[in-house]
């Protein structure tokens, strides 16, 4: 693999969370729930793959060597991968609570936000899978390998992670708590994602693991609040 020069890893790095956080800003200056973001990321998405694809081509490689070939045994480990996420993701969640609230988060009175269908099925659709291609095509596949020359293998896990976090600030726009919470949970997971990757050094298992964890901790409660 190519030594990346430091700003080109900078920029990929940096093109999620500040598109995000433009999305975020927009949908709030518009009167619209946040929720809108769970289908609109798809054009983050769509970006941050744009992104990496120049990126590669610097290097005079393609986006699709990130990913590697698909193998069969990739669903296996997919599934392998995606029982971890979902327990790792809860514990990140738990411990993120505890951290800023002291518990459980205070629970709303509020009625649940109007979510139009199309945000729903976009939602359960295409998102998780626009979402795990993207972000371990940015975060595991292209920056954490290319930092690890820079920072080590630990320096790179915890500053991807780091920027993994920062990126959900843009989801959590409600209110100074609900920000810290979203990113310590995201950190957390960050870290267990890129300890995975470090695991197992292929990409298709963990989008696959990635994409399950987000349809059904993102997709279907989206969809469920659309139906309702």
């Amino acid at each position: 693999m190519a030594r990346a020069p430091l700003p080109r890893v900078i920029g990929v790095l940096a093109v999620r969370p500040v598109l995000i956080l433009l999305l975020g800003v927009g949908l709030l200056a518009a009167n619209l729930s946040l929720l809108h973001a769970n289908a609109l990321v798809v054009l983050v998405d769509l970006a941050a793959l744009g992104v990496v694809a120049l990126a590669m081509h610097a290097e005079g490689r393609r986006l699709r060597d990130l990913f590697g070939p698909f193998r069969w045994a990739d669903l296996a480990w997919g599934v392998l991968l995606l029982v971890i996420l979902v327990v790792g993701f809860l514990a990140s969640n738990f411990a993120a609570n505890l951290l800023v609230y002291g518990g459980a988060p205070p629970v709303s009175t509020d009625a649940p936000p109007s979510v139009p269908l199309w945000v729903g099925l976009v939602a359960v659709l295409i998102a998780p899978l626009s979402i795990a291609l993207s972000e371990e095509a940015v975060y595991r596949g292209y920056a954490q390998p290319r930092l690890e020359h820079r920072l080590g293998r630990l320096g790179a896990l915890v500053a991807v992670a780091i920027v993994f976090g920062i990126q959900h600030i843009g989801f959590a726009l409600t209110s100074g708590l609900d920000i810290a919470a979203k990113v310590l949970t995201t950190f957390f997971a960050g870290l267990i994602l890129g300890a995975l990757w470090l695991w197992m050094r292929r990409l298709m298992p963990l989008v696959l693991a990635h994409w399950g964890l987000d349809l059904l901790l993102l997709g279907l409660p989206t969809l469920a609040l659309a139906v309702l």
